[in-house]
Formats: structure tokens, C-alpha cells, sequence
């Protein structure tokens, strides 16, 4: 793991600020949401969630698409953006509105978050680029904590791979700034492959777990609770 550029950089940082932008980009050209949908429709197979959870939400761009592509299938549901920074903009905020979802955001550090007394479940939490930044220490807490909180957990992660790390070197073909393209780099470093995030979650004879690469850059992470 190395430390990120963007996690040390005000949330007004002109630098943060393209940085964001960048994601916008890149998180497009790996298609991202079409891999985060896949592997939500299997997690939701047979039911449709009514609360839905983002961890590392960012700016709520990621959540704003997946709510305009869901909305018909999956009505009413109350999304909840936690980041440690509130970033999200009030039009994001009103385009979930318009697709008949109830957004709700939460600045506070993740950690923080899971020390609190609540006994809140969740249908589905998903991370997006998120789960990397963390120590296997740190990952062993987060998940333990995430699996007696949600029915369904998927992350979509840098992979740890030759081919990866050659394309975080070609970020900037993409029109990404300077901090995108050395963060590109650490993140791939710091990403995921075979089954490092399996062996970490807590009580697999309860759950369904897959781990697998996805699209040409992505590794994702999905558990399913068993039904009882």
C-alpha cells in the first residue's frame, strides 16, 4: 500500500477537484457500473433491494447511474452515500429524487461508523474503488463488520496484475491530471487478486462467496448470505 494523493488533498483543492473529474472518466471507460450491475443482479436474484448502502461514495455519480438504469426494476429505495467527506452535490441529491429513490448522505470515517450502537441492515452495500485503501488488519475489521450488517456486499476493486499496472501508466491518455495518474498507480499496487478478499470474510459457511476478475483492469468481491 502507498498513500493516495487525492485522500491527503481539501475537498476544494483545485487538484482534488479534476481528480474527481478523472474518476468520472476512468470509471467510464472500465465500465464500471455495467460490472457493478452484473454482480448486483446476481446478489438480488429473486428479490429486489429496498435499502442500499455506498461505501466511499464520493460524489454520488456512481450511485445517480446505477439509480437511473434500476429505478424501474428496483422502486422506493432509500440509498445512503457514506464518505468520510461530504461531496455530494444537492443535483445529485435531486436526481435520485427524481427516479423515486431517497437518498440520504453520511460524512463520517467508515470505522467510525461501524463503532456506532446500531442495529441498522442493510439489503445490499457496495464499494466502488474503495476497499484497496485499506491494511489486511483494517479489511479483516471492515468485512466483519459489513457481514452482520448487509445481506449482500460487493466491492469492484483495482487487480493486481501486469496488464493493469501497464494501463494505470497510460491513464493520462485518458486526459488525467497528475494526481490521477500517480494514484492510478498505487492503487494498482494496492488492489486485489485470487481469493485475498475471501480468505478475509468472516463465517463463509454462511454465505455464498465469488471472487473473480472482471472487465481488463477490475477485481470484484461478492457474498451472499444463505438463506436460513
Amino acid at each position: 500500500m502507498e498513500p493516495e494523493l487525492l485522500d491527503g488533498l481539501a475537498a476544494e483543492d483545485p487538484r482534488a477537484q479534476r481528480s474527481r473529474d478523472d474518476l468520472r472518466r476512468i470509471h467510464r471507460a472500465m465500465a464500471t457500473l455495467s460490472i457493478v450491475q452484473r454482480a448486483l443482479d446476481r446478489g438480488t436474484a429473486g428479490s429486489r433491494p429496498r435499502t442500499l448502502l455506498e461505501l466511499g461514495a464520493g460524489d454520488g455519480s456512481v450511485m445517480l447511474r446505477l439509480a437511473r438504469r434500476r429505478a424501474t426494476r428496483w422502486p422506493d429505495v432509500h440509498a445512503t452515500l457514506l464518505d468520510r467527506l461530504n461531496l455530494v452535490a444537492p443535483q445529485t441529491l435531486d436526481g435520485l429524487r427524481q427516479v423515486g429513490w431517497t437518498p440520504r448522505v453520511v460524512a463520517m470515517d467508515v470505522f467510525d461508523w461501524l463503532a456506532r450502537p446500531d442495529d441498522t441492515r442493510w439489503d445490499v452495500v457496495f464499494a466502488n474503488l474503495f476497499m484497496h485503501h485499506f491494511s489486511s488488519g483494517e479489511l479483516g475489521r471492515l468485512l466483519g463488520g459489513l457481514a452482520a450488517r448487509t445481506r449482500v456486499f460487493l466491492c469492484c476493486e483495482p487487480r493486481r496484475s501486469a496488464l493493469a499496472l501497464a494501463g494505470s501508466h497510460l491513464i493520462g491518455l485518458l486526459g488525467a491530471g497528475p494526481v490521477t495518474r500517480q494514484d492510478a498507480v498505487s492503487s494498482v499496487h494496492a488492489g486485489f487478486r485470487a481469493q485475498e478478499l475471501s480468505d478475509l470474510w468472516p463465517d463463509p459457511q454462511d454465505w455464498v462467496v465469488d471472487e473473480h476478475p472482471a472487465g481488463l483492469f477490475s477485481h470484484c468481491f461478492l457474498a451472499i448470505r444463505k438463506e436460513r
